[in-house]
C-alpha cells in the first residue's frame, strides 16, 4: 500500500513539475515576442487602430464610394422641404396679417439663402493642403517645427493631420463629413459651422411654422380643419363632407388632399428630426471652437491632460485665444469686420493660413488674450 501512494505522490510531482516548466517557457515565448516587437511610440491607441485597420478600410472605402450619394441626398431633401413649404405651407400663411406675412416670408428665404450658400462653400472649398517641399520648410522639419506624415510623406505643420478617405493631409482638420463628401478644414470651417446653425434654425423655422398643419392633420380631421394665428381664425377646406364633386374631379380633389397630408406629416418629422439630431452636434462643434480645439484635438488633449494629471502638471491648450477671439479667427472677423457680415454670404476666409497661429493683432481693442482652456 505504501509504494503505491509513493508511487501516486510521484506522479503528482511529476506532473506538477512538468506544469510549472511548460508555464515558464511559455513566460519566456511571450516575453521574446514581446521584446522584439517593443517599441517605446507604441501605446494603445496604435495597438487598437492596427487591430481594426481592416474594419477602418472599409468604412473608408464606402464613405468614398457614397460621398456624391449622400450630397444628393441632403439636395434632394432640401429641396423637398423648400417645395412642401411653397405649395402647403406657404398658402397658411399668407392667410395671416401683413406684418406676419412680410415676417414669414422675409426669415424664410434669408435662412433658405444661407444654407445654399454655406453648404455649397463647405462642400467645393479646399479645406487646405498640406506644405510643399521647400528649404524654409525643410528647415522648419529639422527644427522640429513640422513634422512628416507617415502615409503621405509629406510636410505637416501643426494641427494638420491625414485624411485616410480623402488622401492628403488637411490643415487643421476637424474631420471628415460625408453630408457635404469633403474634409472641415481650416479654410472650409466657417462654412460649415453656419451651414450647420443656418440649417438648424432653418429646420425649427419649417416646424414652428408648419405646427398648426401638423395638429390639424395629425390629431384632427384633416378634411377640415381651422388655423388660428392668434387673431384670425380661417377655415381650410379641402375636401368638403357636404357636397362631393362628381367624377374625375372628386377624385383629384381626394388625391390632392391625401398628398398634401402626407406631405406636412412628412416635413414636419424630418424637420423635427433634424433640428434636434443636428442642433446637438451644432452644440458640440460650437463647444470645440469656443475651446480652440478640433474634433481630433478633443481626444488628443484629453488623453494628454490625463498623461500630465498623473505627473501633477495641469495641460493648457496653446491654440485657445479666449472664447471671443476663437470666434472671431474662426469667422474672419478680422480687418474692420463686423459680426454683420455672418448674416449674409460672405467669401471671406478665416483669421491666418492654417500653418501657424497667433493672437489677433494688438490694435483690436476688444482682443482678449489667452485664457488656457483647461481640460
Amino acid at each position: 500500500m505504501v509504494p503505491i501512494l509513493r508511487r501516486i505522490v510521484t506522479s503528482s510531482e511529476a506532473r506538477e513539475a512538468r506544469t510549472s516548466t511548460a508555464m515558464q517557457r511559455l513566460r519566456v515565448v511571450l516575453f521574446s515576442l514581446r521584446s522584439l516587437t517593443f517599441s517605446s511610440e507604441t501605446s494603445r491607441a496604435v495597438v487598437l487602430d492596427t487591430v481594426f485597420e481592416p474594419v477602418f478600410w472599409v468604412i473608408d472605402h464606402f464613405v468614398r464610394i457614397l460621398g456624391p450619394a449622400f450630397v444628393l441626398l441632403v439636395i434632394g431633401l432640401t429641396t423637398s422641404v423648400v417645395v412642401i413649404w411653397y405649395s402647403f405651407v406657404l398658402p397658411a400663411i399668407l392667410l395671416y396679417t401683413t406684418p406676419w406675412i412680410v415676417l414669414h416670408i422675409a426669415t424664410a428665404h434669408w435662412l433658405l439663402i444661407n444654407i445654399v450658400f454655406h453648404y455649397f462653400k463647405a462642400v467645393f472649398t479646399s479645406p487646405g493642403r498640406a506644405l510643399q517641399d521647400s528649404n524654409s520648410n525643410l528647415e522648419n522639419v529639422k527644427s522640429g517645427k513640422y513634422s512628416i506624415c507617415k502615409k503621405c510623406i509629406q510636410i505637416k505643420p501643426p494641427r494638420s493631420h491625414h485624411c485616410s478617405i480623402c488622401k492628403r493631409c488637411v490643415l487643421k482638420m476637424d474631420h471628415h463629413c460625408p453630408w457635404i463628401n469633403n474634409c472641415v478644414g481650416h479654410f472650409n470651417h466657417q462654412h460649415f459651422i453656419l451651414f450647420c446653425i443656418f440649417m438648424c434654425l432653418g429646420t425649427l423655422y419649417v416646424t414652428v411654422s408648419a405646427r398648426n398643419l401638423f395638429i390639424m392633420h395629425f390629431f384632427h380631421d384633416w378634411s377640415r380643419a381651422s388655423i388660428n394665428n392668434g387673431k384670425n381664425n380661417s377655415t381650410l377646406l379641402h375636401v368638403s363632407s357636404r357636397v362631393k364633386p362628381a367624377g374625375s374631379y372628386r377624385d383629384k380633389e381626394e388625391s390632392a388632399s391625401k398628398s398634401e397630408h402626407r406631405c406636412i406629416l412628412f416635413v414636419f418629422m424630418l424637420c423635427s428630426s433634424v433640428t434636434l439630431a443636428l442642433g446637438i452636434l451644432t452644440g458640440w462643434h460650437c463647444r470645440l471652437i469656443s475651446y480652440g480645439e478640433t474634433s481630433i484635438e478633443w481626444h488628443s488633449n484629453r488623453d494628454d491632460a490625463k498623461r500630465l494629471r498623473k505627473k501633477g502638471l495641469i495641460f493648457s491648450n496653446p491654440y485657445n485665444f479666449g472664447v471671443w477671439n476663437n470666434w472671431k479667427m474662426l469667422l474672419g472677423l478680422v480687418n474692420g469686420r463686423s459680426w454683420l457680415c455672418i448674416l449674409l454670404p460672405s467669401t471671406h476666409p478665416p483669421y491666418g493660413d492654417g500653418i501657424s497661429w497667433h493672437p489677433l493683432p494688438n490694435d483690436l481693442k476688444k482682443s482678449r488674450q489667452g485664457k488656457l482652456h483647461i481640460v
